[in-house]
């Protein structure tokens, strides 16, 4: 399996130099497993060595360069509805089902930018993904405090009466908010993303002109969400791992797929 993160998912590589460097483990991997690194300015390709590595392990492997190429650029690799493209139990999927906000944040890193949908430095999009949980867990928590009463419907004279009781009107206004602040959090940023990634592959809108990304994110946020996921990952090849997780931060790492380039350090053989 392989993952790149922050690279056309089509494009070419161009093996240039011959210098050997060290990077380290960002995790505990299996053989054959591909994540990207970064050594003097460029990203290249760290294939794990038959024995497997564990996390904080430094290996020694050549330095070639990823150069990418314009080609398969231009177009969405497959529609807004294409959702079930990998099957309906594929982890995109049912992310961008239950919740749609982490799968945005996991974009959002790959595109290399920040929780709030701007582009972003190494050390600002590398807790991209972490910022977004905490936004997730901030509105559940908040949501579950200022909830309002379900309606309890029974049938008084033949008519239906909801005798839930009734929540003070500055707890209406509060649970309100926070659902339109989430809401909005969600609209800004998934039309920003959308936007950054039709740049990168160079895909021109096709419909309501101006608008199209705002008009996806409003419209179906998940399928639009699944849809910019299949865009910058290579599902068909890398697969996804189902790994143990000890804490956010590694959730952030793992989550699907990896979402981070590391930094190497070289010498000539």
């Amino acid at each position: 399996m392989s993952s790149k993160y922050g690279a056309v998912p089509s494009a070419s590589a161009v093996v240039t130099g011959d210098i050997m460097v060290e990077v380290e483990a960002p995790a505990t991997l299996s053989a054959g497993y591909k994540f990207d690194a970064m050594y003097d300015g460029q990203t290249f390709s760290v294939t794990v060595p038959p024995e497997g590595v564990t996390k904080g392990q430094r290996i020694a492997v050549p330095f070639r360069p990823l150069m990418p190429t314009a080609e398969g650029t231009g177009e969405w690799k497959d529609g807004l509805c294409g959702c079930c493209k990998f099957g309906c139990c594929h982890a995109h999927l049912c992310c961008a089902w239950c919740c749609p906000v982490a799968l945005m944040g996991q974009v959002l890193t790959r595109m290399k930018m920040s929780w709030l949908g701007n582009a972003a430095v190494e050390t600002e999009y590398r807790s991209t993904f972490r910022k977004t949980l905490y936004v997730i867990i901030v509105y559940f928590v908040l949501g579950l405090i200022f909830a309002t009463p379900s309606p309890e419907l029974t049938k008084i004279n033949g008519a239906y009466v909801d005798v839930s009781p009734t929540a003070p009107t500055w707890q209406i206004i509060v649970n309100n908010v926070l659902n339109l602040s989430f809401g909005l959090y969600t609209l800004i940023v998934l039309t920003k993303l959308r936007a950054a990634v039709r740049e990168r592959y160079s895909i021109q809108e096709e419909h309501c002109a101006g608008c199209e990304d705002c008009c996806c994110a409003f419209w179906c946020g998940c399928c639009t969400v699944a849809q910019l996921a299949r865009q910058t990952a290579d599902y068909d090849v890398q697969g996804v791992m189902a790994i143990h997780c000890e804490s956010i931060s590694e959730l952030s790492f793992w989550f699907i797929c990896f979402d981070c380039t590391y930094e190497a350090t070289g010498s000539s053989p």
